[in-house]
């Protein structure tokens, strides 16, 4: 009995419609001399952030119509679980009511409007910690206000409020998750060379804080296996971090460096990896992105272009797979003219990778290759190639993967960087990936060694 009467005095009371609140105030309230609503109303999404703050919103109560010198007030109430369940049912919501100490209604209910007042606010304080702690348990919680108790008109369908506040964690990352090349030549008389890595707060910083960051082996042994190549580990003498491993935010910044100083008296040529990982941040109420926690921070230690030297290629130093010329030949791809092209097996099968084996009379450790695409038309241009190297031929090992900065213009140019790898007497120029789907093309093709 209670409850239908409850419900009955909340229909006749609010006049509920449902319709969807807009700032719009005025639309159909001029023919009352004066009606008070809030200015947002129904459910509100609020974000706070988790860092040892409270957050705050203002409630803004409106005073609209055609008499708007009017004196005027009425009250701002929380509702009670008993009107809130009879709102649920009415309306199809599963809210509930926040526990008391997750909000603080800040200044009296009661809001009065004099002759010159449009609008009063009153603030509320949110209390991070506990309604993260709330949140977790049930995402259905809410502060819920409603307006009544005015002597003049109030309007049904912008007297609710639902506060629904989402606790924001700030978290830190690298800038750049995964396997990052750095390449340094001995082409300087400079032994050290400093290198940035660049970590990320995720919102607007206002503190100062560290993350420390450790080495986990484990990281390239995966990257290692997923990969198939064969990177080292950078060895401990050959290589610094600034501040003690640890990467120091200050106020102010969303972003900062970990400067690592590599020593390269330290290293043969080859290809290093630095396995870092973001433990955790010295303020207890930022978390570490989990999925950006991990960065590989490659270097690839080379000598310098100008002691590689070019290889006269030729037909009998060449295998291609698919082994067919379909269009153009295998000596086109060596004539120095960009206007003739060799074209791989273009048919349904096989399908890529197809690859260029090329037979060296020496052993080498670095090697550059550079191409040109096919003068006229670009669909062989490769999009992802990938090196091999290899002693007897038949063992191949990778030597680096390449996606970036590859041309897909037709006559377009590429020349790679200086690559180094375990000793090679054999190079596989392997393309993955061209517009074509099936096949490549490439006018003009050349190798370097040292």
């Amino acid at each position: 009995m209670r409850n239908n009467i409850l419900a009955i005095t909340l229909a006749a009371t609010c006049l509920l419609t449902g319709t969807a609140c807009d700032d719009n105030k005025e639309e159909f309230l001029n023919e009352f001399s004066t009606i008070l609503s809030f200015r947002n109303c129904d459910e509100i999404a609020v974000e706070v952030y988790n860092t040892g703050e409270n957050g705050e919103y203002n409630l803004i109560v409106n005073k609209s119509g055609s008499q708007l010198g009017a004196t005027t007030s009425a009250s701002i109430e929380i509702m009670d679980e008993v009107l809130l369940e009879i709102y649920n049912q009415q309306y199809g919501k599963e809210y509930k009511i926040y526990p008391s100490e997750c909000y603080q209604f800040n200044g009296e209910k009661k809001v009065t409007f004099g002759p010159d007042d449009t609008y009063q606010t009153r603030n509320v304080t949110l209390v991070t910690d506990k309604i993260l702690e709330s949140n977790k348990l049930d995402n259905n919680y809410v502060v819920p206000f409603m307006l009544q108790s005015s002597p003049d008109s109030i309007n049904a369908e912008r007297k609710y409020v639902f506060l629904k506040p989402t606790v924001i964690v700030p978290t830190v990352s690298f800038e750049k998750t995964g396997y990052s090349l750095n390449t340094i030549s001995d082409a300087s008389q400079e032994n050290e060379t400093t290198l940035s890595l660049p970590a990320i707060f995720s919102t607007e910083n206002k503190w100062d804080f560290d993350c420390t960051l450790e080495t986990d082996e484990e990281l390239l042994n995966k990257y290692n296996e997923q990969n198939g190549v064969d990177y080292a580990l950078l060895p401990v003498a050959a290589y610094s971090m600034s501040n003690n491993g640890k990467i120091s935010f200050t106020a102010g910044s969303n972003s900062s460096n970990m400067e690592i100083t590599v020593k390269r008296d330290q290293l043969d040529y080859g290809n290093y990896v630095l396995p870092l990982k973001m433990t955790d941040c010295s303020s207890p109420y930022f978390e570490v992105n989990a999925d950006k926690s991990t960065c590989l921070f490659g270097i690839s230690y080379v000598p310098d272009e100008s002691k590689l030297h070019q290889v006269t290629l030729s037909r009998g130093m060449t295998t291609i797979y698919p082994n067919a010329e379909v269009e153009g030949s295998i000596d086109d791809m060596y004539d120095g003219n960009p206007d003739t092209y060799y074209h791989s097996a273009y048919g349904s099968y096989p399908a890529l990778p197809h690859y260029i084996d090329l037979k060296l009379n020496e052993a080498h450790t670095a090697l550059m290759f550079e191409y040109q695409v096919r003068h006229n038309n670009n669909n062989g241009a490769p999009r992802r190639i990938s090196i091999f190297g290899s002693m007897n031929g038949s063992d191949f090992s990778k030597i680096m993967t390449i996606t970036n900065g590859l041309p897909t213009a037709a006559k377009g140019t590429y020349k790679s960087p200086v690559l180094v790898g375990k000793e090679f007497k054999h190079v596989r120029i392997q393309v993955e990936d061209t517009a074509a789907g099936n096949s490549f093309a490439l006018a003009e093709l050349k190798l370097h060694v040292n």
